[in-house]
């Protein structure tokens, strides 16, 4: 495993043609990381990249029920081999995230404190959700291996609903493996407080606070089904408890 993370940024979207406001979005990573390498990665090129650099994960590809899993495991894929930085296409940057990743292997950030019955609910040894659209990582990071390997063992895992795709490569099997990595597999890994990158986007970005704010996400959820998308928002809210004080330096501890 390489000690640093590159500066590389990888993305990802069905095509080239990109929606007018995830291109804006998209821009604001370009003109704010002018010296990052930028990559971009249409299904074609996913597809390739697979075939051609971990063909022994093509069946897993295939078993993998929902597209969405499948581009969950893509960025955990080119990461591991590559490093640098993955962020969803609905990421807006705010300010360069170059000091976040500074002597790190590896950066995740809180997505979200939960209250304790969602917390026994999902199975967490912490209150403390980990982001899986935005992460970085030093290429071939112990982290992202486990993390492969964890997705390839419940590729063919059937989803009932949307929520249920988040066990099989999302947010939730991720901060179910870091709770779970021992120590020698975590290397210098760093998890941000939610302020930095997943700030909540209802929060207002004013005064000394706005100087925190280095992304944010706009959870547009192109990847659910019609049916969850047009769940109540205050009941999609409550069930993901995204507002707690994001200005906290709280988050998971790691033995």
């Amino acid at each position: 495993m390489s000690a640093d993370i590159p500066k590389i940024l990888h993305q990802t979207w069905r095509s080239a043609d990109l929606p007018p406001q995830f291109a804006r979005w998209r821009r604001t990573w370009l003109d704010l990381h002018p010296d990052w390498e930028h990559r971009f990665y249409d299904d074609d090129d996913i597809h390739r990249i697979v075939a051609n650099r971990a063909a022994h994960l093509v069946p897993v590809f295939a078993a993998l029920p929902h597209p969405i899993a499948r581009i969950d495991l893509f960025r955990y894929l080119i990461v591991a081999l590559d490093g640098g930085l993955y962020a969803d296409m609905d990421m807006e940057a705010y300010r360069p995230s170059d000091n976040l990743l500074a002597g790190a292997s590896a950066v995740l950030s809180v997505e979200a404190k939960i209250g304790q019955r969602y917390q026994a609910q999902l199975g967490y040894k912490q209150p403390w959700q980990i982001a899986n659209c935005i992460f970085a990582a030093a290429p071939g990071h112990p982290l992202l291996a486990a993390m492969i390997e964890r997705v390839a063992r419940t590729a063919a895992a059937p989803p009932t609903r949307d929520a249920d795709v988040e066990d099989i490569a999302g947010p939730r099997a991720l901060t179910r493996l870091l709770y779970e990595l021992p120590a020698t597999q975590r290397g210098a890994l760093r998890v941000l407080p939610q302020i930095h990158w997943m700030a909540p986007w209802e929060y207002p970005r004013i005064g000394p606070l706005a100087r925190l704010i280095h992304a944010r996400h706009a959870t547009s959820g192109t990847w659910r089904s019609a049916a969850e998308a047009k769940r109540p928002w205050r009941e999609r809210l409550t069930a993901r408890n995204r507002l707690p004080n994001p200005f906290s330096d709280d988050g998971p501890v790691l033995a």
